[in-house]
């Protein structure tokens, strides 16, 4: 049932997923975490460096997976 409303929806021009420029590229979020970089590569701890710039640690911890253990 719900499939084949999808179906549907598709086929009369529907669009499904995330809208498009939702998702950051790369370059963007370099750009808008340089100061959290620099403070994972000076030693800082995930935890302090959330503290710090005031954002989740878990964001910190994707943005030292992506740019700083690569």
């Amino acid at each position: 049932r719900l499939n084949s409303g999808r179906s549907n929806y598709i086929a009369k021009g529907g669009k499904l997923g995330r809208k498009t420029g939702s998702i950051k590229t790369e370059e963007k979020k370099r750009e808008e975490y340089k100061e959290v970089i620099q403070l994972l590569k000076k030693g800082y701890s995930v935890r302090n460096v959330a503290k710090l710039q005031g954002i989740g640690i878990s964001t910190v911890q994707r943005v030292k997976n992506i740019f700083v253990n690569t």
